[in-house]
């Protein structure tokens, strides 16, 4: 069996666990940080939070540990290690705060990532430094120190970042992203004899690199890992892009940032990354994967799955469950804000406004300065319950309204139904500039704008997912 830890960045559940027994079909098992006394979002901005993670097993302590780099917490509060169940979303400890990748070789290694101008000029914005660690503490035994610093022509951006150590045959390899996380991002590897040895250059780097044809579909191939498995065989698992609309100046992808599969060799003790040949949707050894054509979620006493997010850090539950479905509590927190709305990312819903302040809907959500919504409120002149989107109402009778959200590879089309009708599809959202990590939500919220109480919650009956064409 395998495990793999997927961004969540500035989510209330973070560091999402994954269970695979294949490497390609996963499901989601839980979370590591999911505690309030765990690191609070509080105001986090997108792309924010924690990212990006590594998971590690100890042998000798027969502990998991996961390393991340955390954004916008300062000043920890002394906190402990626990080890517990792995399947259990609960028995994560709290963090040692420590940082992003270390390896064990009687002693504990950490690598991070850092600026080093002032060790070396030419070093760039970022550079790989190394400190031996106490594993128990996460305390520094040594003094950091440059372990490597970005070996591309200077015209490249100047970022190594996103290392890994293995040792492997009597050879540590270092494996690291080079050159930002835009188009020409790629992984390298070298080896040496020992950590303070003399590093060589694989010859087949960049061993990930799918900026040689621009018009391939994936792009931004880096943040690489390894994985065994028990019967030798080794994948490699990267971060890569999807570029979905090349409408908005330069092809950024609204799906984030995605890990990637790909099959591994070893020849002459180096790395082949899918025999050399670029990522693509169909690769050798590995099949795929059947989506469900439909994913319903009827909320009938519970999630249906882990999946679900809220951003930030909520100050208390603002969901419940009914034989009717979904019942959220409006806060004061809209979307736009760097706060935790009544909101649960992820369309019929019951909802009476009284005031024209009060907004109830589903959202397709970017961050807090590029979302949309469908959603239900009362006009501010006839006082009537009325279907908005951001550019437009519609009036609409009374009973259920069914609010739709259509993805499409270049926009998101906006609609809704009454009763059992089919979806009227009343405007389109495009987000300009798109580059945000964790890509795009689907979202169910309620809230009472310029902080109005809205009494009435909402009831959604459903959340239903499903496959088109």
């Amino acid at each position: 069996m395998s495990f793999i830890r997927a961004n969540s960045g500035w989510s209330s559940t973070l560091a999402s666990l994954y269970h695979s027994t294949d490497l390609i079909d996963w499901e989601i098992v839980g979370h590591a940080f999911n505690w309030q006394s765990q690191p609070n979002m509080r105001g986090t901005a997108p792309s924010g939070g924690v990212f990006p993670q590594t998971l590690r097993y100890h042998e000798k302590s027969r502990t998991y540990y996961m390393i991340t780099t955390l954004f916008d917490i300062l000043s920890p509060p002394a906190v402990t290690r626990t080890p517990r169940s792995f399947y259990d979303e609960d028995s994560w400890s709290n963090p040692t705060y420590v940082d992003q990748s270390f390896i064990c070789d009687g002693k504990t290694y950490l690598t991070t990532t850092m600026g080093s101008q002032f060790e070396d000029p030419d070093s760039g914005y970022f550079a790989v430094w190394i400190t031996e660690i106490d594993i128990k503490t996460g305390d520094s035994l040594t003094m950091s120190k440059p372990f490597h610093v970005l070996s591309l022509p200077m015209n490249t951006p100047r970022l190594a970042e996103g290392s890994h150590i293995y040792k492997l045959s009597g050879y540590y390899y270092l494996m690291t992203a080079k050159a930002g996380t835009e188009n020409g991002h790629r992984a390298m590897i070298k080896r040496a004899k020992s950590l303070n040895g003399t590093w060589g250059e694989n010859p087949n780097n960049p061993i990930l690199f799918n900026r040689r044809n621009l018009s391939n579909p994936i792009l931004a191939t880096g943040h690489a890992l390894l994985v065994s498995t028990p019967n030798g065989k080794w994948y490699d698992v990267s971060l890569t892009t999807r570029p979905q609309n090349p409408q908005n100046g330069d092809g950024k992808p609204q799906l984030g940032r995605e890990p990637f599969l790909a099959p591994a060799e070893w020849a002459a003790r180096w790395l082949l990354v899918n025999g050399g040949n670029d990522i693509t949707f169909n690769m050798p050894g590995l099949y795929d994967l059947a989506r469900p054509k439909k994913r319903p979620d009827d909320f009938r006493g519970k999630l249906a799955d882990k999946g679900y997010y809220t951003p930030r850090t909520p100050y208390k539950r603002f969901h419940s469950f009914t034989r009717s479905g979904l019942k959220l509590k409006a806060n004061a927190y809209t979307l736009d804000d760097r706060e935790t709305p009544a909101t649960l990312m992820r369309n019929q819903l019951d909802f009476n406004p009284t005031n024209p302040r009060h907004e109830v809907g589903a959202t397709v959500f970017f961050s807090i300065r590029y979302h949309n919504e469908v959603g239900i409120t009362l006009h501010s002149t006839t006082k009537q319950r009325v279907l908005f989107i951001k550019t437009r109402s519609v009036g609409i009778p009374s009973g259920p309204v069914k609010l739709f959200i259509k993805a499409e590879p270049t926009k998101y089309s906006l609609g809704y139904a009454v009763g059992n009708g089919q979806p009227n599809y009343i405007a389109e959202a495009f987000l300009p500039g798109w580059q945000i990590f964790t890509g795009t939500f689907f979202g169910v919220y309620s809230t009472g704008l310029g902080g109005v109480a809205m009494l009435a919650p909402a009831d959604f009956r459903y959340v239903h997912t499903e496959l088109l064409g």
